[in-house]
């Protein structure tokens, strides 16, 4: 994209937004509401994108299946809490809003644990609705510009207010395809010999009948001679990371969650409903051949098996009373990504008539797969024996819609702070488990982001 090119994006879009104006009905201008003008853009690289404008808030989400990719910039209304009442808060203000206007946000892990420094940008519960949106799906891409309406409005002033935001509209920023910063040290935490000590304690538990399962998780603290630039890394991990949710969410500068995940939490569409499990690990071979024996292995695994069935149990048990039916679709195939493979069962639904997303989120999340069974004892134990603040890390990603929502389960994912990235990862604990094992399958995980400062 070129000057001229931005400047008449810019010129559509304010015609957009006055023909919105003016068209907006007399019911509209009754109560607030948030309202949107687009544009037809086209061969925008949404990452360079986001790179080149100066704001603050900036999101990315992209679907797994690459349908849908959108890049936001800016807040038209910023919703934080201490509760899952902030999707009520959401509804309302959907309420007679434009019907493509979305919250995008998440929460933390363990909304009871104290919340570390780096983790104060997002809160326990933080959405977003971008000022300024780019959306590539398969049949084009667009540009639109959110605004609020409040009764009465001044359309004159309103207009020239958007005007100014429109005019801040920056030519993407191009990324550089390698020369990723260099890294001058990594600490994990726990290194290895602490790990064992969560492994004994938690195994402890597990025979004591105190839990079925837990899955604990370790930080990787690396540290870079200059700063990072988020979507740099995000760039690159979609180059190198298929079949998973990509997303970014920076509500100040210099300070952006970024990750790929495979799991879908749910998606929401009306009353239907749709959600899976994946639990189960195996590392990528290094050919066909042994790509074969890993595979075979996981699907006749005992103790993976006995994992991803707690997992596929617990969306039944904690769906059913919230679902006329829920019923799979698939059961147990294999999920391949770029280091690891997957168990992987998906599920359908119909969601009984007054379930809000608040009701799904509070029976599926954490599922076994991130946190372990029972859900209560578990997030409990994790509590005791991390040391460190997992924040939004295998916690729900996604947005809220009028009458949509989609939720991503945040695992294989970074915080990126100044010139430091704190890389999460985590392994599924059972009876039998061990140590080493469960060991490098964590660091199996982390190599979604570690590849990135390999040689290409």
């Amino acid at each position: 994209m070129h000057t001229l090119e931005l400047d008449d994006i810019k010129k559509r879009l304010l015609k957009a937004v006055q023909k919105k104006l003016d068209s907006l009905p007399a019911k509209t201008m009754e109560q607030l509401t948030i309202q949107r003008a687009e544009t037809p853009a086209a061969n925008i690289d949404s990452l360079a994108w986001l790179n080149g404008q100066d704001f603050h808030s900036k999101i990315f989400w992209a679907r797994r299946n690459k349908k849908q990719e959108v890049a936001g910039v800016g807040a038209v209304h910023h919703l934080i809490a201490e509760s899952l009442d902030v999707l009520h808060s959401i509804r309302r203000y959907l309420h007679g809003s434009h019907p493509a206007i979305r919250y995008f946000g998440g929460m933390r892990f363990d909304v009871k644990q104290k919340i570390e420094h780096h983790w104060l940008p997002y809160a326990r519960y933080r959405f977003v609705v971008p000022q300024l949106e780019l959306t590539s799906r398969a049949e084009g891409q667009s540009l639109a510009v959110n605004f609020f309406v409040q009764p009465g409005e001044d359309m004159a002033a309103l207009y020239q207010k958007l005007a100014a935001i429109v005019e801040k509209l920056a030519l993407p920023q191009e990324l550089p395809g390698n020369g990723l910063p260099t890294m001058l040290e990594q600490v994990e935490t726990p290194d290895r010999a602490g790990w064992a000590k969560m492994m004994n304690a938690a195994l402890a538990a597990i025979e004591q009948n105190e839990l079925e399962k837990i899955v604990l998780a370790g930080n990787r603290v690396l540290t870079f001679a200059g700063e990072i630039n988020p979507f740099h890394l995000l760039k690159h991990i979609l180059k190198k990371n298929g079949n998973s949710f990509h997303f970014g969410f920076q509500f100040q500068k210099g300070v952006n969650f970024i990750g790929m995940t495979p799991e879908c939490l749910y998606q929401r569409q009306g009353e239907q409903i749709y959600t899976e499990a994946i639990a189960g690990t195996r590392r990528r071979g290094g050919s066909t051949t042994e790509d074969e024996r890993l595979a075979d292995e996981l699907l006749n695994s005992d103790k993976d098996l006995r994992e991803h069935r707690w997992v596929k149990k617990m969306i039944v048990d904690r769906l059913s009373p919230l679902c006329k039916q829920i019923e799979p679709t698939s059961n147990e195939q294999l999920l391949t990504l770029s280091h690891v493979l997957h168990l992987h069962s998906q599920f359908s639904g119909i969601l009984r008539q007054d379930v809000t997303d608040e009701d799904v989120i509070k029976a599926l999340h954490p599922t076994p797969a991130v946190g372990g069974y029972p859900k209560k004892a578990s997030v409990e134990r994790i509590a005791r024996l991390e040391a460190f603040d997992r924040g939004w890390y295998a916690a729900p990603v996604g947005w809220v819609g009028r009458n949509a929502a989609e939720f991503a389960v945040a695992i294989r994912s970074a915080l990126v702070t100044g010139e430091t990235l704190r890389i999460f990862a985590g392994s599924g604990i059972v009876s039998g488990s061990d140590a080493e094992a469960e060991w490098e399958e964590k660091r199996t995980k982390e190599q979604n982001f570690l590849q990135l400062f390999q040689d290409e």
